[in-house]
């Protein structure tokens, strides 16, 4: 690939980055170039800092487009034909922001005299950049309480003493089970631990498919047998669940119970968190606390207080609530607290806050694949400060 090819693709990959779009065979190969060299690094961080960016940005801003056009118009010699004038001109400026968007982000690539990064600024930039994102990793701890651990594209393939045939294979742990449940048979469960920085895929014996997001664990059944099926949760997952009206699916956590049919929801229950929620995408749920039991539909969500207490609201963002399982963070108007909170969790760090932090709300996103330091430049626009230490983040205003 040619220098100025190879820059443009940079340029290109690092906007996907930053919209959350990017494909791992991209963001595999950005992650190349920018481990290439210290130099590539410091480019890396500066293309993903928002008030770097909006500088530059500022800078197109203030050009007088219409002058500027008519002073390239009077320059170029006159086309032989009307056609051929909407072509080369009305087209281009339809795509003339785009295009200069993206070339001033290539050049930016050139601008190795502009790096004013300071020596305490590089210390910290670097130990930033260490702090990597998540990963598929988790571990699954046997009916015999074997633990087995499952990452870096572990294949596994074991039999329990009940006949289910359990595989790794491509992330993904999948349950089979070899003939019909015996009802009378005892029950072995199985438990997917999720650490903090990590997230996996799994499939039960029914077909249901469960998403595990960041320090969360689930007990289940390796097959289901009886009138229902009961799995239990800490922390959060992303269910679709597989068709039985015989037999309901049932999640249960510290707080709840949420049973199913089958449809596709969200349960986010974790601990440290005042409020549990349950948001559903598709078909029907009830969710049960203590004395209260609530149906919802499609768009809706169950907010759950530390006295059981449940609150309905229609008023949610659906996206943002399973943005996690997208590979996305997402917020509308979250303090400081709530993005670090979700940010300590998929980068295992612990945050330690200095000082009054400032009243400030953050709407937006970005790929969960960008490390630790492409998310602290967007909030250093917002006007905070981190220091990194190891593993512990001190943000101070």
């Amino acid at each position: 690939m040619e220098k100025n090819e190879r820059d443009f693709y940079v340029a290109e990959l690092i906007g996907k980055l930053l919209n959350g779009d990017i494909s791992q065979e991209e963001y595999l190969w950005l992650k190349e170039w920018v481990n290439e060299s210290a130099e590539n690094k410091v480019q890396f961080e500066k293309l993903t800092d928002a008030g770097f960016l909006e500088k530059k940005l500022a800078f197109w801003d203030n050009i007088d487009n219409d002058k500027a056009w008519n002073e390239l118009l009077r320059k170029l010699p006159e086309p032989e034909s009307e056609s051929v004038r909407r072509f080369n001109y009305t087209s281009l400026l339809k795509y003339a922001a785009i295009v200069i968007l993206t070339l001033s982000i290539s050049i930016l690539l050139y601008l190795r005299n502009e790096n004013r990064v300071k020596g305490n600024d590089k210390s910290q930039i670097a130990q930033a950049t260490m702090i990597k994102p998540g990963s598929n990793k988790a571990i699954l701890i046997l009916g015999n309480g074997q633990k087995v651990a499952l990452k870096n594209h572990t294949q596994v393939s074991i039999n329990e003493d009940d006949g289910t045939a359990v595989s790794n294979k491509n992330e993904i742990l999948a349950y089979k089970h070899a003939g019909k449940a015996n009802a009378g048979q005892q029950v072995i469960y199985n438990t997917i631990v999720v650490p903090r920085g990590g997230e996996y895929q799994l499939v039960l014996a029914d077909g249901s498919k469960i998403w595990m997001n960041s320090s969360s664990s689930l007990r289940y059944p390796t097959s289901f047998s009886g009138s229902e099926r009961k799995v239990y949760l800490s922390g959060e997952a992303y269910f679709e669940v597989a068709k039985n009206a015989r037999m309901p699916f049932i999640v249960k956590t510290d707080k709840a119970e949420v049973k199913v049919l089958g449809t596709h929801f969200n349960v986010k229950a974790y601990n440290d968190e005042e409020l549990y929620k349950t948001t559903l995408l598709e078909g029907a749920v009830s969710v049960q606390s203590s004395a209260m039991i609530n149906e919802i539909k499609p768009g809706q969500q169950v907010i759950i207080n530390g006295q059981g207490q449940q609150k309905i609201t229609s008023d949610i963002n659906v996206e943002e609530e399973v943005a996690w399982k997208n590979g996305l963070f997402m917020f509308t108007k979250a303090d400081i607290k709530d993005v670090m909170q979700q940010v300590s969790r998929w980068y295992d760090i612990e945050v330690v806050y200095e000082g009054k932090m400032p009243d400030l709300q953050f709407s937006g996103q970005l790929s969960r694949k960008v490390d630790f330091s492409g998310f602290t430049n967007i909030l250093k626009y917002a006007g905070l400060n981190f220091t990194i230490k190891g593993k512990t983040v001190i943000v101070a205003k």
